[in-house]
């Protein structure tokens, strides 16, 4: 390239400058790699400088100053510096036929005329990176260009040093924001597949990786186990993947079998690969660990991916994606324990409601049983009386005064039937309607309890589902009673009104009150708020100790 001594003198020193400038910046490990590549490879007019990371003597995270060369060049380039890391020492070629050391390869191979690859390691000799450098012409590399190179890489180890560090300082801090984050998530009632999505998120954001997707067990038609994924997490969004795996099939059959962790190095060489993550996602490494329960038992499974410009994963990520699981696995049990309680509480309000439609209609049928039947008998009975009455001699008053005192008794009973009847099921509410027959339960409970009730209805005007009339009804009922035996109270205020989506109902009193807080409600208001609940309502109770009780209602009328 340069042929004079002065010149390539001249372009050393330019080059080290050049390469101070850029590590001056203090970049992030990235637009380190980025920048130095470029800025070197104008200063030379050099068709390529690449510069590669080095983890646990893997190359990974290459990068050129132009587009790498197609994938079979690229592995031939990780090839050389990997070479270049393992021996610790500089690989020359200046011609373009003359075998890289410690390859198979020659610079022509790649369209070159000279290459030269330089480890780049930090103090204590280990390698953390390897700069290469191409020309195209033949002998580009003389001695004076080769030291400014190894000083370029001795300022670039501290560069990358420092940028590592940082960058680790800056992956444990979002980490643990996204541990934080999934912490959060798992302690709230989420269903088990949004659990692992939030899982696959979280721990790519950790551990860097570039997709992943995770999965539950089921059960397939012939009782056997096996694991189904839905979707793949890639480039931070979700698509549609579905996929089956039977145990031995693919690296999450293989956990499902052997319920141990899997790591891959080299996963398009892997027979349990998927082929379309290979050639869509570029997917190089992988790590797979199961989830567990309590009693062990595989319930699912995790797998994160990296490129192969990433490091691969290490055992150590395993573990932590164990611990990770570990916990996930605990809140899919936990949601799956509250799914089941929601569903047997589901299934207790349904027995509550029948239980409460079949006592309803028997308390139909008793009342009007006792008016019909009963009723009918006593007036029967009263008839008769006073017909006997008319025909008694009057001249026998030890015959009527007995008849008359059994006539009144007749009398009484007839008026406690009617009363039972109505408290059973008052025939206003299935004649004339919801406001009618609170109004003659205000008047019941005033004329037995010996308080004042004043009711304020408004807005029902229209007749509504017998079912919500009846729940009406019977939550006020139910409130008065417990006013007229425990509150002690003179005063009582009902009021029900209705909105274009609500029925809202409210009684309050001026009792004793309670503690909410030490009290264990009865069960009139149990009775209360399983009556709401069976139609989608809300139920509330207030009260102090001095303060009298308020109990409120909603129930939606759609």
């Amino acid at each position: 390239m340069i042929r004079t001594p002065s010149e390539r003198d001249g372009l050393a020193l330019e080059l080290v400058a050049v390469a101070a400038s850029v590590l001056a910046r203090e970049p992030d490990g990235a637009t380190l790699r980025e920048f130095l590549c470029t800025s070197m490879a104008t200063c030379l007019q050099v068709p390529l400088v690449a510069i590669a990371s080095v983890h646990e003597g893997e190359v990974s995270a290459l990068v050129g100053s132009t587009l790498l060369p197609e994938r079979q060049s690229t592995r031939t380039l990780r090839a050389i510096m990997h070479t270049a890391a393992t021996r610790r020492e500089c690989l020359l070629s200046n011609e373009a036929l003359d075998v890289i050391p410690g390859t198979c390869v020659a610079p022509q191979m790649l369209g070159w005329g000279s290459v030269v690859a330089v480890p780049v390691a930090h103090h204590a000799g280990h390698p953390l990176a390897v700069l290469l450098v191409a020309a195209r012409s033949e002998h580009a590399f003389d001695a004076i260009l080769l030291r400014a190179l190894t000083i370029v890489s001795e300022q670039l180890a501290v560069a990358v040093d420092r940028a590592e560090l940082l960058g680790r300082l800056a992956e444990w801090s979002n980490g643990m924001e996204a541990l934080l984050a999934f912490s959060g998530s798992v302690h709230r009632h989420r269903e088990p597949e949004a659990l692992v999505q939030e899982m696959v998120e979280h721990a790519s954001r950790f551990l860097k990786a570039d997709g992943g997707y995770a999965g539950l067990t089921s059960v397939g038609e012939h009782g056997e186990t096996r694991l189904v994924s839905t979707s793949y997490w890639s480039q931070n969004h979700w698509r549609r993947l579905p996929r089956t795996w039977a145990r031995r099939e693919g690296i999450p059959g293989r956990v499902l079998e052997h319920e141990f962790a899997y790591l891959t190095a080299d996963y398009p060489a892997d027979s349990a690969r998927d082929q379309e993550l290979v050639d869509h996602d570029g997917v190089h490494y992988a790590v797979c660990v199961p989830l567990r329960d309590a009693s062990h038992q595989v319930v699912g499974f995790l797998e994160l991916h990296r490129t192969i410009e990433r490091a691969p994963f290490t055992w150590n990520d395993a573990s932590f994606l164990e611990a990770l699981a570990d916990t996930t696995a605990m809140a899919i049990e936990n949601s799956r324990l509250v799914t089941a309680l929601a569903s047997k509480n589901a299934e207790v309000r349904q027995l509550f409601a029948l239980h409460a439609d079949r006592i309803e209609e028997e308390r139909q049928h008793i009342a009007r049983e006792l008016h019909d039947e009963a009723g009918q008998a006593l007036v029967g009975v009263k008839l008769a009386l006073q017909v006997l009455s008319r025909v008694l001699p009057s001249d026998t008053p030890h015959v009527r005064a007995p008849l008359d005192e059994l006539r009144l008794q007749v009398n009484q009973a007839t008026a406690r039937f009617r009363q039972l009847a109505r408290r059973l099921r008052p025939p206003a509410l299935d004649q004339h309607g919801l406001a009618a027959a609170l109004a003659q339960l205000v008047h019941d409970t005033e004329q037995r309890g010996g308080f004042a009730v004043h009711l304020e209805v408004d807005g029902l005007d229209q007749r509504r589902f017998p079912l919500h009339e009846t729940a009406v009804f019977r939550i006020v009922q139910e409130a008065l009673t417990n006013v007229t035996a425990h509150a002690g109270a003179t005063e009582v205020r009902v009021s029900v009104g209705e909105t274009a989506q609500r029925l809202l109902v409210r009684v309050s009193d001026d009792g004793c009150g309670f503690d909410i807080t030490r009290s264990q409600s009865g069960l009139g208001l149990r009775g209360i708020a399983e009556r709401a609940h069976q139609l989608g309502g809300l139920c509330d109770v207030a009260s102090q100790p001095g303060t009298g009780t308020v109990v409120s209602v909603q129930l939606p009328l759609t």
